[in-house]
């Protein structure tokens, strides 16, 4: 995670081929999972944050690109506070019982 902005945002347009400077938070995780760092572009300059967990456990990450493109600002929250926000249930529209 040695990583700023601005290279990890060289990451997000050329290897993950997205718009660095939309209205969009990016994660990114390290290798032991205990780091995450989100970049958001505001206006006229990067906020970068940082959380590294302490307590020896690490973060549940994203096994999949399509669940990693499904988090929200309030999986964020969720994730930061020690959350598995990628277990997702799946959707079932049964018709009939039986």
């Amino acid at each position: 995670m040695r990583k700023g902005s601005p290279s990890l945002a060289y990451i997000v347009q050329n290897e993950m081929k997205l718009e660095p400077f939309s209205k969009a938070v990016f994660l990114f995780c390290g290798g032991t999972k205990r780091t995450i760092k989100a970049i958001v572009w505001d206006r006229n300059g990067w906020i970068e944050i940082i959380k590294r967990l302490e307590c020896g456990s690490a973060f549940k990450w994203p096994n999949t690109e399509e669940e990693a493109l499904q988090i929200e600002i309030s999986d964020i929250l969720l994730l930061l506070k020690g959350y598995d926000v990628f277990r997702r249930f799946p959707v079932l529209s049964p018709r009939y019982v039986g």
